[in-house]
Order: structure tokens, then sequence, then C-alpha cells
């Protein structure tokens, strides 16, 4: 069986509790489901539940055939009102980001570390929705095996302190952002993957 087809199996079954509410489980196409040198991951899918069809199960379904990919080919608010396609800030930073450590948007696997959506991290629902979908993420790191994830958000409630956890973190370390007072940190988790955390 193919590595995306084992997945689907697997996070159709893992994912059971939480497919009928909105979210979304890759923010990349499924063409990124291959090894590849970085995997990026937020805490969860932001906006209204409310106003969002898609769900997690639905998501699933079209996972074989994604193309579209969330930070280049969504319209995300700006100021609450719409932007245009990969054009609110946080989109054209990640995209730039990416650019500068050589590599293409659209082509890094990218996901949060919670599927469901919410308005704020408050509404997450962590740190129990990522444990419901951490297992989710180890098989993709098994398919991806990236040299570095990159994960945003450093706070106590961020896909970087879950990563701490679930990686057995050694060496931490802090790096000055270059903005304010901010800082960066990283460590190496077992199997050698090297973690790092911007601040949101």
């Amino acid at each position: 069986m193919p590595p995306i087809d084992r997945l689907l199996s697997f996070a159709q079954e893992q994912l059971a509790p939480i497919a009928q509410r909105s979210g979304s489980v890759l923010y990349s196409g499924a063409h990124t489901l291959r090894k590849g040198s970085i995997y990026l991951l937020g805490l969860n899918p932001g906006g209204n539940p409310e106003t969002h069809e898609d769900t997690v199960g639905s998501r699933l379904a079209e996972l074989r055939t994604r193309e579209h990919n969330a930070y280049l080919d969504e319209s995300w608010e700006c100021r609450g009102k719409p932007c245009p396609k990969g054009q609110s800030r946080l989109q054209l930073r990640v995209c730039s980001l990416l650019q500068e450590l050589g590599a293409a948007p659209r082509d890094v696997c990218a996901s949060n570390i919670i599927f469901t959506r919410s308005k704020g991290a408050e509404g997450s629902g962590y740190p129990a929705s990522a444990d419901l979908c951490w297992p989710v993420h180890a098989q993709i790191l098994r398919i991806v095996q990236p040299k570095v994830v990159i994960a945003f958000g450093i706070s106590g409630v961020s896909p970087y302190r879950y990563l701490r956890q679930c990686l057995d973190a050694t060496n931490e370390q802090a790096v000055a952002s270059g903005h304010g007072s901010w800082s960066c940190r990283t460590f190496i988790g077992r199997d050698g993957i090297r973690v790092i955390g911007l601040p949101h």
C-alpha cells in the first residue's frame, strides 16, 4: 500500500472523533507527502468554525488529490476584512521565510499541530486536541523525514511546546529573533530532527 494510502486509512480512523468538526489536515498539496527537508507547523486553522464549510473529514476525503496550499491559495482576513489570496501578513511572512531558506512554499509539507478550527488559541482545545492529532503527525514525519520542523508559536499553547514534549527535547537554545526582545527557540529531538520555534 502506498504511504499516502496508509496515512489516509490511519488518519480516518484516528480522527473519527473530530471528522465532522471544521478544520483541515494539510495546509499543502498532497504532492508534499514525500521526503522533504522542512515540515511546517502552526497551532491550528484559524477563523470562525461556523462560517467555514470544510471539515476534518471532508479534507481527508480530498487528501489524495489535494493541490491547494493555504498559504498561497486562500483569502485570509486582514484587520477583519478578506485579503486577496495569499496576501495576508502571515501568509506573506511564511512564504518569505521559506524562500529565504531556499524552499518553494508550494513544495513544503505544511499542517497544524491541531486539525480543528478555532477563532483563537484559547478555543483550540490544547493540549487534548493535539494529543488526538499527534499520531497522524507521527505518520507524516515518517513519510517526509524532514531535517527541520518549523513551528509557529513558542508560548505555553503552541506547536513548539507540544513538540518539545513529544520529541524528547535535548540541547534547547534561545536565539535572538532580530525583532525587539523576542527570541526563537530550538532543540534537537529524537531521531535527530531539529525543531525551530518562531514567535507568532
